[in-house]
């Protein structure tokens, strides 16, 4: 059972990776994975520090995400955790993300959601695996 403190570490982890991407923290990206983590997505996939830092980095380095100003913003919703025993869990969360487009408008490239193994590793929770999910395409509304 999961005590109310991993519970809330485990939504921490999940806040603080999409702090990490927005704000460009690199290393804090990374340090969010343990050190055998894995991160998958549609046509991808990462594993350990060296190859999650090579991949995000080159995303950091287009200057679109992670950039200073702005142009991305991940807005989770509440995880859903579950299967927990103390040392390692399951989590879903919901994913809208919003983009600052080249005309100064905000579009919304992904609703998607993650699906998270997490690992209790020396008193802190971590990302085992990450599996990021396009749920509902690509959506862009029209202007009015």
């Amino acid at each position: 059972m999961m005590t109310a403190q991993d519970r809330l570490a485990v939504m921490e982890l999940i806040a603080r990776y999409a702090q990490c991407i927005d704000g460009g923290d690199l290393d804090g990206y990374v340090a969010n994975f343990a050190p055998g983590g894995v991160i998958e997505w549609q046509n991808g996939r990462a594993a350990g520090h060296e190859e999650i830092r090579r991949w995000v980095g080159g995303l950091m380095a287009t200057g679109r995400i992670g950039g200073e100003p702005a142009f991305t913003r991940h807005f989770v919703g509440l995880p859903y955790i579950c299967d927990g025993d103390g040392r390692r869990c399951q989590a879903r969360t919901h994913v809208i993300i919003f983009m600052l487009d080249a005309s100064a408008k905000v579009t919304v490239p992904s609703v998607g959601s993650y699906t998270d193994t997490c690992v209790k590793l020396n008193g802190s929770w971590l990302f085992e695996k990450r599996v990021i999910m396009s749920d509902l395409g690509s959506f862009t509304p029209d202007a009015d």
